[in-house]
């Protein structure tokens, strides 16, 4: 399963849901997360900040969850209804996916 990761480094989740310029895709397996990809939103300005969710949503809409660090709750509930879990959490990316794959795969 695919999982997002809002990270600035790559080390740690750090960034809120809507101001995540780029996902680090990950694929989940027994329990161990390995990178897949970076996908990054586009490089027009987005002043609004419904459109910035949107475009993550856009980006991610083929992952089972995303890690954030923070979330809202219309976000939550669109991701919601395209059947991604929002998870929010400040850990270290490699904790996190570790944590993420044990619950979902639960």
């Amino acid at each position: 399963m695919k999982i997002a990761v809002a990270s600035t480094n790559g080390k740690k989740v750090d960034l809120h849901f809507a101001d995540a310029d780029q996902f680090m895709i990950y694929e989940i397996r027994d329990k161990e997360g390995k990178f897949r990809e970076m996908r990054e939103k586009t490089s027009l300005h987005l002043d609004n900040h419904t459109e910035r969710w949107i475009a993550s949503l856009d980006l991610i809409n083929d992952c089972k969850a995303v890690l954030c660090i923070k979330i809202g709750k219309e976000p939550t509930i669109e991701l919601r209804k395209l059947g991604i879990k929002p998870i929010e959490l400040d850990y270290a990316v490699e904790d996190a996916l570790i944590e993420c794959s044990e619950h979902l795969l639960s």
